[in-house]
């Protein structure tokens, strides 16, 4: 589509900040395009994402018209987004230093990583662009690349393997161009050390906890047959927590290899451009507010077992990883990188150590996702300890589409022996 195409949206007015108003939107044009001239004339706000799909952000598409010496009048879409900073949201978000780490990752990294990635001709987006940093609002504005045909796949749906494999090529190239990018700045990622699990606070921990319960729960009304399962969820749940953190230890004397991670890797965290025939041919990667310097395993357990259709989760992880390795190492090659990296058995053996990362992301964030009743989605839910909290923490876990993957998948990490304790 042509960039003077206006979408359609569902007017946010009502709920935007004061100071997103037409002067604000016209200093940072002026300061993002450079050019002095410009004048806005409309602005009209609309929500960028519905209710139920972010928990942590408020993101605003705003509906630009102004005119310039250049330009005589355009109207161009822009996103705007904001962390939550009220009520137990902002309480449990600033713990986590969500928004600082996301504005430093626009500013100072994703800028090197498409940079790094043109020297080897890599010409996709990799990322939406940041037009404006503003940390006195605690604001990214970005380019909105809806125009150029970018959007979400359907996240009820599950990726298929062709939006599946370009999403861990996208996750190998930015892993890859990390290596590259510490290799010529060794301290660029050592303020990134709080992932969604963390040692640093406890203070997702309450919704750890509540959602396995829930699911232990869930397991036992199952009937006999899954008593064997229920009896060693029960065993794990002292550790679960614990087991999930280590997934983010890293041995600074290993050899591990260690990467950027993005740290909430699934579905709604891409956006795809789309040939005529309704084939993707491009991706971008969104959202680096829980980004962190560790295991690869983070980010491709996650984005496996949260996203991939369940056909493929069930049965392509030993594909998909060596897929992802050797898209790893060839980027890495190209990139000239010239530290060590793992031979593809050595890469298998250090996978093992972090398999975990499965279980957490199937039984925490899963059904989560998976969630379609957005009534009652948001974050004071998932972190409270109310009766509606608890609700929705039972309901998330009681979806039969839910439970059939969840089937399926206990008896693979039983014989991972992924549900027996790890000392």
């Amino acid at each position: 589509m042509p960039e003077n195409t206006v979408l359609a949206c569902l007017d946010a007015s009502a709920d935007a900040p004061d100071w997103l108003n037409e002067q604000y939107v016209e200093h940072m044009l002026r300061c993002a395009l450079k050019d002095g001239s410009i004048k806005v004339q409309r602005l009209d706000i609309c929500y960028a994402v519905p209710k139920g799909n972010n928990f942590a952000s408020i993101i605003f598409r705003i509906r630009v018209t102004y005119h310039s010496k250049q330009q005589y009048e355009t109207t161009r879409t822009f996103i705007v987004k904001g962390m939550i900073t009220e009520g137990m949201a902002g309480e449990k978000l600033r713990q986590y230093d969500v928004q600082r780490k996301e504005m430093d990752v626009y500013q100072f990294v994703t800028p090197e990583l498409k940079q790094m990635m043109k020297t080897i001709g890599e010409q996709g987006e990799l990322f939406p662009s940041a037009l404006a940093v503003d940390r006195k609002r605690e604001v990214i504005v970005f380019k909105d690349l809806a125009p150029e045909g970018f959007r979400m796949a359907d996240r009820t749906q599950g990726m298929d393997m062709a939006h599946l494999k370009m999403a861990i090529k996208l996750m190998a190239k930015i892993h890859a161009g990390s290596l590259k990018l510490r290799e010529q700045q060794p301290n660029i990622f050592d303020q990134y050390k709080m992932c969604i699990v963390t040692r640093e606070t406890d203070a997702f921990n309450p919704m750890f906890v509540h959602i396995y319960e829930a699911l232990v729960n869930q397991v036992g009304s199952w009937g006999p047959q899954w008593e064997y399962y229920h009896t060693k969820l029960r065993a794990l749940s002292p550790n679960f927590v614990e087991y999930s953190q280590r997934v983010m230890d890293n041995d600074p004397a290993g050899d591990d290899l260690c990467v950027f991670v993005q740290g909430d890797l699934w579905v709604n965290n891409f956006l795809y451009k789309y040939d005529s025939h309704g084939h993707p041919v491009d991706a971008v990667l969104l959202d680096f507010q829980y980004c962190y310097y560790g295991t690869p395993m983070i980010d491709f357990c996650y984005l496996y077992y949260t996203s991939a259709r369940d056909d493929i989760r069930q049965n392509c992880f030993d594909e998909l990883l060596q897929y992802y390795y050797y898209e790893l190492v060839d980027c890495a090659r190209r990139l000239q990188y010239r530290g060590p990296l793992p031979t593809l058995h050595q890469f298998l053996q250090q996978t093992l150590r972090k398999m975990f990362y499965a279980v957490y992301s199937t039984f925490i964030a899963l059904p989560v996702q998976m969630n379609e009743n957005t009534e009652d989605a948001d974050f004071d839910a998932l972190m409270s300890d109310d009766e509606r909290a608890q609700n929705f923490k039972r309901m998330v876990v009681a979806n039969e589409k839910y439970h059939r993957i969840l089937r399926g998948l206990l008896p693979q990490f039983d014989r991972k022996g992924l549900l027996d304790k790890l000392d």
